[in-house]
């Protein structure tokens, strides 16, 4: 099929649109999604997000979270179930925009009571550390820069001068490790887990973080923006009813979740 020279100009931008509202594959969900989507599609998402997380729950169980086994099980449903996979993509656009969107179908669906906010928390929280430690060392600082997270390198300078304060601070990095590791500073009300178990170096204020810990820092704070956004999701009106998705729902929670399923029934 030909394209106008019109219609291909207009076909770049919306290409372009499109990388610019999702530049990574993945994110906080800071803002909801806006477009319109049809009931059908609405209702597709709700179902496979709650798919993917009742994976993400069970794999919890049944392996050792980030070995070999658990991460290989995990890709495989994100594959199937067309979330994003491969940090590196460029043409999966509609993976992306289904995990925007699913994430916050399901946000709305389970900030309804305590036991369904705490359940969605851990789940996602899991599937974003995945999704986060299977960056590159390149990616995870442009996502670090993305979601205002960057963190100032400790020179190299620096880190010989205090190689030996660094090492007996921060279990399980011997002295050439800490030669090898990047250094990050990062103060202190972002890394207070880190602080609190004595895990890294303090000086004038800030923690030296090597970059094995940063996970802990983004996981934290993702942790904190999830957890007001529930709280915040409860006390809105919604202008739509659960109805909508609610037989598709509770008949998937009735066969795979029925842990859930009794906290789901009280606000379907």
């Amino acid at each position: 099929m030909e394209f106008s020279s019109r219609t291909r100009q207009k076909h770049l931008r919306l290409a372009g649109d499109r990388r610019e509202l999702y530049p990574h594959s993945l994110q906080f969900y800071l803002e909801p999604p806006t477009e319109n989507i049809s009931l059908v599609e609405f209702e597709s998402f709700a179902i496979d997000r709650l798919k993917l997380l009742k994976v993400v729950e069970n794999l919890g169980v049944s392996y050792v979270r980030n070995t070999d086994s658990y991460k290989s099980k995990l890709e495989n449903e994100l594959r199937k179930l067309r979330f994003p996979y491969k940090a590196l993509a460029e043409d999966d656009y509609e993976a992306r925009r289904k995990d925007h969107i699913s994430h916050f179908i399901l946000r709305l669906a389970y900030c309804q009571s305590e036991d369904l906010r705490r359940w969605f928390l851990q789940q996602e929280m899991d599937l974003f550390r995945y999704r986060f430690n299977e960056l590159t060392e390149s990616l995870m600082q442009k996502f670090l820069e993305h979601v205002n997270l960057s963190f100032e390198a400790v020179s190299e300078d620096e880190k010989t001068e205090l190689t030996n304060e660094l090492c007996a601070s921060t279990p399980g990095l011997s002295l050439p490790k800490v030669k090898e590791q990047m250094f990050y500073k990062v103060g202190l009300v972002d890394a207070v887990d880190l602080f609190r178990t004595r895990r890294v170096f303090i000086k004038d204020g800030f923690a030296y973080v090597p970059f094995k810990e940063i996970d802990a820092i983004v996981l934290n704070n993702y942790r904190t923006k999830l957890s007001k956004a529930l709280a915040l999701s409860k006390t809105m009106t919604w202008a739509f009813s659960f109805s909508i998705i609610s037989v598709s729902l509770k008949s998937f929670v009735a066969r795979n979740a029925a842990d859930v399923s009794s906290s789901v029934d009280s606000w379907l």
